[in-house]
């Protein structure tokens, strides 16, 4: 090697080793320096912050498009960096937005060596943020945000909120949690300032308008927890505590012990959340409560995050009162039909009840229409009552009620406007009248109460119809149908019902009837009622039938029948009747009645009543009769008083007694005006013969009078005997005595007969009166001239076939004015008596015998006999039954006959002027010719005819000579 190369290797050895030496002691010089510099900080605790890395933090500021201000930083020897006094500001505002007491941010010592300023820790204290004043409407910057205090960890694609509390608006906030960073890209780099700047005024502008409604809430706190979702997004957890709220548009709401929470999705597109509220309590209004509630709400967050568009709510509470009526119990799906219209399907209990419901509802203007199904408490109709300010019970309760549907309408603050339902009912009470179970269909509001379908059982009593009732008029209406006692609706109406149909009775079923009652409730003056009835087996006022139809027009006090039909096996029934009541004095007014009947007469005088009685009590029969009856009763309560007018028209077949005089087949017109009685137009069967007449009776009292004109045809005159002593007899309490031979004898014996008389009913010989007879029969009579030797010579027994007279009734005695008897070989005149009371004969008679004899041998006798004739009297005595003749011969009788009967001889009747003058009106006519005339028509208790002999149907077909 050259010396050269081995000084140029020696120089490089010795180059080489003056650099390091010096490397060493450089370094150990910056480590000296370094160990000192690291002393003094550790001993200094601050430092002002670099400059450069000031410069760096608001260059990195200023690439956001922020602009920060400080009045003084610091940092210590850790990295941590101390700004005071901090202000931000956008570019589009002279204010800063946000400003903050200090802030503390952690960095990476190493990295702000190199220069890079990346904040691991963010302590921000006593901030707040401020509305610029050009976006206040004040005029002047508001301070949205105070007291904010948080610490933050910044990331790369997160930052975590380790602790964040201050008040928003007023609002306490508080939160912790991580949220997620948009992803950036190198093509749209995140610019804060630029997006700041474009959201901030709509942001501020919401944030305002929100500040006001957080004044409802009193002390609100949010608590806010966030988390990554599973889907990339932070997920926020908001929890909303209050201890009250209160909203007074559109209507006034109070809520205590508010909480609500929800969960928001950041940054996506309008996702899908819930919001879980609950509450101690809410009142909208004065009327609506509801208790214990808890409700889902589940809506949309609209992209802006600022408003939310409600879907759903699901909500259960405890208790509702809503317009007096309570329920419990209660969950509930609402659906938004828009806002503020809700569409409900609930499940409830009222009134401890369970029912379901749906509809919709307005809250905030307490506006619902809601369709129940369920069960209903009686306690309902209390709150019903308190909200109409009407005892709905008085007219309608019940003990159970099962809704099939009803729907309710509710108006502005819950005010009641409608009820419609279909129900069925147990326990019924209308009114006072209890039903076992019913149903209806039910249309009410706070003015009407109407059922177009009702049905309801009373017992074995049902009927369907309708009811309708006004509240304010009080006016209702029933429409029913069915089987219904009329005692049972009693308590609809005043005593005067109960009074009227206690008379009937309905043993084997209810009637069915159809009713139509009107009125107003406490006016039963206005009430009317119309009803239509058909009974089976129904006994009415005692007399029963098988069968009775009615149509009845009823108004208080006022019965109209207007159809009356009832049947029984031996006929029927059939007319109308008009009833009226006083209803002030109690009293009834009045009865008209018209009625047909062909039923046994005690059952057409129990169907009348007592005021028949006096009319129909004087006859008896045999045989069902046919009756027309017509008639006005006038009652106390009548203004004219007390006054009966009945007209009676009569035909039986059988026997008949009118007042116990026996009869048969009689036709009759009875008219009974108050005490008078009428009886006209008779016609009867009376002893064999044909009589017709008429007759009156006069006051029915103990004093009555009788007034008959009468006339028979071709009656029996034994029969006439017979049936004349065995009524005189019954009139005294006296046995009928046994038919005698004049009855026996004279049975064949016809009688032609006319009378008129006038007296005391119960005493048969008081009558004052006048008649005439006619008698034809073989059996007439006969006088045996002879003696025993009339029996050999035949010729000289006198027979009489034919006997005509005129007579007076005069008390106890027939008067005889004239008496002609005549037959085939025998002439007698003869005046007399008859005395009623001891049936005995007092005649005296001139004979002429052979008179009228067409035999030779008689001729003969009889021409030599004539001269003596003349002069022949006989005397008539004993009675009916055994009658003694007797001959007057004497000087007197014959000096008499010889002047031709110019003297009337001694012991015989003084004669009669009017003897020889049939009976006319005028000289028939009683000694007390003042007595009033029948009236015709009027009716009066039937006249036994007289002291007469025979028995008379009677006939009044035209006027006799009788004038009382």
């Amino acid at each position: 090697m050259s010396r050269w190369s081995q000084l140029c290797a020696q120089t490089v050895r010795l180059g080489l080793s003056w650099a390091g030496s010096f490397v060493l002691w450089t370094v150990w010089l910056g480590l000296c320096i370094l160990l000192a510099l690291q002393i003094y900080i550790v001993s200094a605790n601050e430092l002002a912050l670099p400059e450069f890395v000031l410069r760096r933090l608001e260059e990195k500021l200023a690439g956001s498009g922020l602009r920060a201000t400080f009045s003084r930083t610091s940092f210590d020897p850790v990295g941590r960096v101390l700004m005071e006094n901090v202000a931000l500001s956008l570019p589009a505002y002279a204010e800063p937005v946000v400003t903050a007491r200090a802030v503390f941010v952690q960095f990476n010592p190493l990295m702000l060596v190199v220069g890079q300023v990346e904040p691991l820790e963010i302590r921000i204290m006593g901030a707040s943020v401020a509305v610029p004043a050009m976006l206040s409407t004040t005029g002047r910057p508001v301070e949205l945000v105070t007291d904010l205090d948080a610490t933050l960890e910044p990331g790369e694609k997160a930052f975590v909120i380790r602790q964040l509390s201050t008040r928003v608006a007023g609002v306490a906030v508080s939160a912790h949690g991580t949220v997620l960073l948009p992803r950036r890209t190198t093509a749209t780099p995140l610019n804060i300032g630029e997006t700041l700047t474009r959201e901030f005024p709509k942001v501020a502008r919401q944030a305002l308008a929100w500040s006001q409604e957080v004044e409802r809430f009193e002390d609100p706190k949010i608590n806010l927890d966030l988390a990554p979702s599973e889907s990339g997004a932070t997920s926020i957890n908001v929890t909303l505590l209050a201890p009250a709220a209160r909203l007074d548009e559109p209507a006034a709401v109070y809520v205590t012990t508010l909480r609500a929470s929800t969960r928001v999705l950041l940054l996506e597109n309008a996702p899908t959340t819930w919001i879980e509220v609950s509450a101690a309590e809410i009142k909208v209004g004065n009327d609506v409560a509801i208790h214990r509630i808890h409700a889902n709400v589940y809506g949309r967050l609209q992209a802006n995050g600022l408003k939310f568009d409600m879907r759903e709510v699901a909500l259960t509470a405890d208790a509702v009162r809503a317009a007096g009526i309570p329920l419990s119990a209660i969950s509930a799906q609402l659906f938004p039909r828009p806002y503020p219209f809700f569409e409900v399907i609930a499940a409830a209990k009222l009134f401890d009840e369970p029912l379901s419901v749906s509809g919709h509802t307005d809250p905030l203007a307490g506006t619902a229409n809601v369709i129940l199904q369920g069960d209903l408490s009686p306690r309902v109709l209390d709150a019903l009552s308190e909200r109409l300010e009407v005892r709905v019970q008085r007219f309608f309760d019940f003990e159970s009620l099962a809704i099939d549907r009803a729907e309710v309408r509710l108006g502005e603050n819950w005010a009641f406007e409608k009820l419609l339902a279909s129900v069925r009912v147990d326990g019924i009470n209308a009114f006072g009248v209890r039903m076992t179970d019913g149903m209806a269909v039910v249309e009410l509001d706070p003015q009407r109460f109407y059922a177009p379908e009702a049905f309801a059982r009373v017992g074995d009593n049902f009927a369907s119809g309708s009811y309708e009732q006004n509240f304010s008029t009080l006016e209702f209406r029933f429409l029913l149908a069915g089987q219904l006692r009329p005692l049972a609706i009693s308590p609809w109406f005043r005593e005067w019902w109960p009074n009227f149909f206690q008379q009937l009775e309905f043993p084997a079923a209810p009637p069915e009837a159809s009713v139509d009652v009107r009125g107003f409730w406490k006016e039963g003056h206005r009430t009317s009622v119309f009803v239509q009835a058909d009974a089976l087996k129904p006994i009415i006022r005692g007399a029963d039938f098988d069968r009775v139809r009615t149509r009845l027009f009823i108004r208080p006090g006022f019965i109209d029948g207007l159809d009356v039909m009832g049947f029984r096996p031996e006929g029927d029934v059939r007319g109308r009747f008009t009833y009226v009541i006083d209803q002030d004095a109690s009293k009834w007014r009045s009865l008209d009645l018209a009625i047909d009947s062909s039923v046994d007469l005690a059952i057409a005088s129990k169907i009348v009543g007592p005021m028949l009685i006096p009319v129909l009590e004087p006859f008896q029969l045999t045989a069902v009769p046919r009756l027309t009856v017509a008639g006005r009763f006038t009652g106390p309560g009548a203004p004219e008083g007390v006054h009966r007018k009945v007209q009676v028209d009569a035909r039986t077949v059988g026997g008949f007694r009118f007042y116990n005089f026996p009869l048969q087949d009689v036709s009759f017109r009875a008219t009974l005006d108050d005490d008078d009685l009428t009886v006209e137009e008779v016609e009867a069967v009376f002893a064999g013969g044909a009589s017709s007449g008429r007759a009156q009776i006069t006051g029915l009292t103990s004093e009555r009078r009788l007034g008959f004109d009468v006339q028979i045809r071709d009656a029996s005159l034994g029969q006439v005997t017979s049936t004349l002593q065995s009524f005189l007899a019954h009139q005294k309490g006296q046995p009928a005595p046994i038919p005698g031979k004049f009855v026996q004898e004279k049975a064949n014996v016809r009688l032609d007969f006319a009378a008129s008389a006038e007296g005391r009913y119960n005493d048969p010989f008081s009558f004052r009166g006048a008649g005439n007879a006619t008698l034809q029969g073989a059996e007439l009579g006969e006088v045996s001239l002879l003696g025993a030797l009339s029996e050999l010579l035949s010729f000289t027994t006198l027979r009489f076939n034919t006997a005509q007279t005129n007579f007076r009734i005069d008390g106890a005695k027939l008067v005889f004015s004239e008496v002609k008897l005549q037959g085939a070989n025998a002439a007698i005149d003869a005046r007399g008596t008859y005395a009623l009371d001891h049936r005995d004969l007092d005649f005296n008679a001139k004979l002429f015998p052979f008179q009228e004899s067409e035999n030779v041998f008689k001729s003969v006798v009889g021409a030599v006999l004539s001269p003596l004739s003349n002069v022949f009297e006989v005397k008539l005595s004993g009675s009916l039954d055994k009658p003694e003749w007797a001959l007057l011969l004497g000087p007197t009788n014959f000096l008499r006959s010889l002047a031709s009967d110019a003297l009337e001889g001694k012991g015989l009747p003084a004669a009669d002027p009017a003897a020889n003058t049939p009976p006319t009106p005028a000289n028939s006519a009683p000694p007390d010719s003042t007595a009033p005339a029948p009236a015709p028509g009027s009716s009066e208790p039937e006249p036994p005819v007289s002291d007469l002999p025979g028995e008379a149907t009677v006939r009044f077909s035209e006027p006799s000579a009788y004038v009382p």
